[in-house]
C-alpha cells in the first residue's frame, strides 16, 4: 500500500483493520506528506513504510499524460508492485468553510497526482478521499482524475459517504472515489456493507469523563476569558446555540448561517463535523455536553473514529488539533477497501 497526503495515517489505519478482518496484512511502502511531524505519528503506527516529507510535486514531477521523468522512473523501480494507493489531497481549497478560494485553488491540482501516480506505477487499486466540493473545483479536477483513470483501464465508481452512516458518532460527508483493475467497484455496495445504526456522542465519548489524565492528549486547552463567559452563558441558560447577543460582531451585526459555531456538543446525537479548530468554540460546535470546556484532543480522535490502540506519541497541541481534525476517520478507508479485497 501507498499512501499519498498520508497525514498521521487514519486512512493507512482503516485499509490496515479491513486487511486484519481478512487475515491478511497490510504492507505499508510508502507514506508521503509534507506535513513531517503527522508523518511521525505515521511512522509510530507504521514503522516498516518508508516516509517522505518531499512535496509530490517531486515524486511526481511531470504532467498528467505526459512521459515519465527519471524521477518517475525511479520511484516505479523503488516501489515495484503495488496493490493499492490511498490518498486525500489537500481539501481546504474546495472547503465549505473557505469562502475565498472555494473551488478555485491552486493547490486543488494537487487531486490530479492521485491519476499521475496510476500512470506512473500502475497500482492495481485506487481510493481517493476529498470534501464534496472537490467535484465542484473550476477546474474539474475530480472529472479529469475520473477520466484518466478511465482510460488507463480502471474501472472506477464515485459517491458522497456520510461517515454517521459507517457507525462514526460524526456527521461528515466525504467524496470518495474507488477504482480498481480487477473488478467493478461500488460506492453504494461498499457503505451498504458496513452500514450500521446511527451512533450518538455517548457511545464515543462517554466513557472519557471518568479518564483522570493531565496529559495534553486528554485536557482542553485554556479558553480566552470571553470564551468562558459563552460557554457559562451555554451552561447557566440550559442552551446548545449561543444566541448572536453574546457573539462577536461579525455574527452580531449581520446575518449569518454559522449556528453551530459557538455551540454546545449533545450526547444523544452524533457530533457535527470536526474540524482543526476543535479546541476553541468559534470554530464549530465543539463545546463539550456536559462540562464547561472544549473537546480533548482524546475525545476529538474518538469522534473521528481513531481507536485508543492508535498512538499519538508526544505530539503538542497544536499538532494534535491539526492532524485529527484533518484526519480521514479510518471506518471510511476500512470499508472502500474491504469491498475491494472481497
Amino acid at each position: 500500500v501507498v499512501d499519498l497526503f498520508a497525514g498521521c495515517g487514519g486512512l493507512s489505519l482503516g485499509v490496515a483493520e479491513a486487511c486484519r478482518a481478512l487475515h491478511l496484512e497490510m504492507w505499508p511502502v510508502l507514506a508521503n506528506d509534507i506535513d513531517s511531524q503527522a508523518l511521525d505519528v505515521y511512522g509510530l503506527n507504521f514503522p516498516e513504510a518508508e516516509l517522505s516529507s518531499k512535496p509530490v510535486e517531486e515524486l511526481l514531477d511531470s504532467e498528467l499524460g505526459s512521459s515519465l521523468s527519471s524521477a518517475e522512473r525511479a520511484l516505479r523501480r523503488r516501489l515495484g508492485k503495488i496493490d493499492l494507493v490511498i490518498g486525500g489531497p489537500p481539501c481546504q481549497g474546495h472547503s465549505n468553510l473557505n469562502n475565498h478560494t472555494r473551488n478555485d485553488d491552486p493547490k486543488n491540482e494537487l487531486y490530479l497526482k492521485m491519476a499521475r501516480f496510476c500512470e506512473v506505477v500502475e497500482p492495481s487499486n485506487v481510493i481517493i478521499e476529498n470534501v464534496p466540493g472537490v467535484e465542484r473545483d473550476r477546474s474539474r479536477v475530480a472529472q479529469r482524475t475520473w477520466q484518466r483513470l478511465d482510460d488507463l483501464g480502471y474501472r472506477l465508481d464515485t459517491g458522497i459517504i456520510d461517515a454517521s452512516r459507517l457507525g462514526v458518532a460524526q456527521r461528515r460527508k466525504r467524496s470518495v472515489t474507488v477504482a480498481s483493475r480487477d473488478i467493478s467497484p461500488s460506492v453504494r455496495t461498499a457503505t451498504g456493507d458496513v452500514e450500521t445504526r446511527e451512533r450518538d456522542l455517548t457511545w464515543a465519548i462517554g466513557d472519557l469523563q471518568e479518564l483522570e489524565s493531565e496529559l495534553i492528549f486528554d485536557s482542553p486547552p485554556s479558553p480566552t476569558a470571553t470564551n468562558v463567559d459563552r460557554i457559562d452563558y451555554l451552561f447557566d441558560e440550559g442552551l446548545y446555540e449561543l444566541p448572536d447577543s453574546q457573539r462577536p460582531d461579525c455574527h452580531r451585526l449581520k446575518e449569518h448561517s454559522y449556528v453551530s459555531i459557538y455551540g454546545r456538543l449533545h450526547w444523544d446525537r452524533p457530533a457535527q463535523t470536526l474540524t482543526t479548530g476543535f479546541g476553541t468554540m468559534g470554530r464549530g460546535r465543539h463545546v463539550h455536553p456536559e462540562e464547561r470546556r472544549t473537546i480533548t484532543p482524546h475525545e476529538a480522535a474518538r469522534i473521528q473514529f481513531f481507536p485508543d490502540f492508535f498512538d499519538f506519541g508526544d505530539a503538542g497541541r497544536t499538532l494534535l488539533q491539526k492532524i485529527i481534525g484533518n484526519a480521514v476517520p479510518p471506518k471510511m478507508g476500512y470499508a472502500l477497501w474491504l469491498h475491494l479485497l472481497r
